[in-house]
């Protein structure tokens, strides 16, 4: 899909309604709906807007107007299924499961090609989510939009045409470590296989499955994160949440030691599945409620535990359940900064911040630090949703979100009297047009 019709399926959520009016483009908007980003957003594409509209005046006379009637029901963006899938294999001859992602690289399946062929959002990195690109077609001869297709979209490819544009080797790997199956010529998916800065991630595909606690898809959440860390020397890195391993994995190439902790043992095997997959030895993955099985202090914390406001599940149920209020898990991973980060450590914190009305994310870490907030220097990369949507819950959140926010905040120690919390997610443009993350979260750039 076109990075225009990613707009329009934005502009629909947000209630926004576009018009020609002689000759100049008009919009009406639901009070914070038209933020900086989707004026900026607007203005790159004016000329495109304009056409569109004017096609639609051709067709349905004056006073035509982009629609914001969604497509369908809210519940239709993501599909709900309850089916059981296997867990991913490791091989036992490695050498089988590399050559494997050699030829992911050889073939060019990462995250470049695939921006060029997806689109980029700014803010959220390449767009793989199939809903938000709905008149993409595949092009039959190209090797990386058939592992799109495949490892990403969850459709059926030739097992011939694989073969053919990889190799035989790879179709019979990606069988044996039960990424595939095989019915007939065709290849079906049960997994996704994603690039993700040099490295390949095996998740649960983005449909909600009620017959396994899934490992998170990656969303764009899981590329902001991951730019954002500097990749710098550390001796230990802990990974709250780690779902599929992602951020271990990448923290993994810059730490002596890394340790990431999940509460499902779906997720733990996932995560050495893939620690396996891109030839990690310098993790220890442990089933963990956040740090309760972790012992000592790290001087690199990355967390992305499961946030949203849910009262069908407890926190932690699932991927994506932080409890009543989206923040029990969020909490603990604040009060634990004092003792488990070094001082001369780094923490980055991934989440939706469900603010009440009138609060501030500010104003919960301070109370979680014990009024001790005045110790740290903050970065907060986040930016205001007061029309999230919860595609997970059984029971979402249906109340004020007027204050809610997304994002990184990145907490280190102060200096003795320069505490700061300083707000710098600006317009948000944080992933440039081939997938990489233009931004790091680096406390010392003023």
């Amino acid at each position: 899909m076109t990075e225009t019709g990613a707009l329009l399926s934005v502009l629909r959520q947000r209630d926004i309604k576009l018009w020609v009016e002689h000759d100049q483009l008009k919009c009406s908007a639901p009070a914070g709906a038209l933020d900086a980003e989707m004026r900026a957003a607007l203005a790159s594409r004016k000329d495109e807007l304009l056409t569109l509209l004017r096609q639609g005046q051709s067709n349905n006379g004056p006073g035509a107007t982009i629609s914001a009637t969604p497509e369908g029901p809210a519940t239709t963006l993501l599909s709900t299924v309850s089916r059981r899938v296997p867990l991913p294999v490791i091989l036992d001859r490695h050498d089988r499961m590399a050559d494997f992602v050699e030829e992911l690289r050889r073939c060019g399946y990462d995250l470049a090609s695939c921006a060029a062929r997806l689109g980029v959002f700014p803010r959220l990195g390449v767009n793989f989510w199939q809903k938000m690109r709905s008149n993409w077609i595949a092009r039959p001869n190209d090797p990386i939009d058939n592992l799109i297709t495949l490892f990403i979209d969850g459709h059926p490819v030739s097992a011939d045409l694989i073969a053919n544009q990889i190799s035989s080797a790879f179709v019979d790997a990606a069988l044996e470590m039960r990424l595939v199956e095989k019915n007939g010529d065709l290849l079906t998916a049960s997994l996704c296989v994603f690039p993700c800065f040099g490295k390949y991630i095996v998740t649960d595909q983005a449909e909600k499955n009620t017959a396994i606690n899934q490992v998170m898809w990656l969303w764009g959440e899981s590329f902001i994160l991951g730019g954002f860390v500097s990749r710098i020397r550390r001796r230990r890195a802990i990974d709250l949440g780690t779902g599929s391993g992602v951020h271990a994995i990448l923290a993994s190439d810059h730490s002596s030691r890394v340790v990431g902790a999940d509460i499902s043992p779906r997720a733990i095997a996932f995560s050495n599945f893939n620690a396996a997959l891109n030839e990690k030895s310098n993790i220890d993955f442990v089933l963990s409620d956040l740090l309760d099985s972790i012992h000592g202090t790290c001087d690199l914390l990355i967390a992305n535990v499961p946030y949203a406001p849910d009262t069908a599940a407890n926190a932690g149920d699932n991927f994506w359940s932080g409890g009543i209020d989206g923040t029990q898990l969020l909490r603990r991973v604040v009060e634990a900064l004092p003792t488990r980060l070094d001082q001369d450590g780094i923490a980055h914190i991934n989440s939706l911040f469900p603010n009440p009305p009138g609060t501030r994310i500010k104003d919960h870490f301070d109370f979680w630090l014990g009024g001790k907030l005045g110790e740290w220097d903050v970065l907060d990369h986040t930016w205001p949703v007061p029309r999230y949507q919860d595609l997970l819950s059984d029971q979402p959140y249906d109340g004020d979100k007027s204050a809610w926010r997304f994002g990184v905040v990145s907490l280190r120690r102060s200096e003795a009297g320069n505490s700061r919390w300083r707000e710098v997610a600006g317009r948000g443009w944080f992933f440039l047009n081939d997938g990489s993350c233009g931004v790091v979260a680096d406390h010392d750039v003023s």
